[in-house]
């Protein structure tokens, strides 16, 4: 059974404006009926540094036969070799329940949900050279 940790930004920007709070209770509750809660982890970070394209996600894929540590033992999962690892921008409850299928369920990382840092979808690309 594949294992996951999903960790969602509740930064000022994140948290406060941008309703990430209400992101988290909408993964907990799609992980429910997904029936994959008893193997993510859902948690907070504080921020990720990309707030111009939040609410930011880490759903991150855990390869390691240990067990999880119980919420409220006091211990962090401790770093170590990752599988299908993606950090997804501008989640709403949609999005997040497509993840959940797709990424959680599936093991396939939703890349249109990945955006480059400090770069928004509507903004054009420039192609800079030496010169410019």
């Amino acid at each position: 059974m594949r294992r996951f940790k999903i960790v969602i930004c509740r930064g000022p920007e994140c948290g406060d404006r941008r309703g990430s709070a209400a992101l988290h209770d909408v993964f907990r509750t799609v992980l429910e009926s997904h029936n994959a809660a008893s193997h993510t982890e859902l948690t907070w970070q504080s921020c990720f540094g990309r707030c111009t394209q939040g609410p930011n996600v880490l759903v991150r894929e855990i390869l390691t036969t240990d067990p999880m540590p119980t919420l409220g033992s006091g211990f962090a999962t401790l770093p170590g070799p990752r599988g299908a690892t993606a950090l997804y921008n501008r989640m709403d409850p949609e999005r997040a329940a497509h993840v959940v299928a797709e990424h959680v369920k599936g093991g396939q990382i939703v890349r249109e949900y990945v955006e480059r840092p400090g770069i928004h979808p509507s903004d054009p690309v420039v192609v800079r050279t030496k010169d410019s």
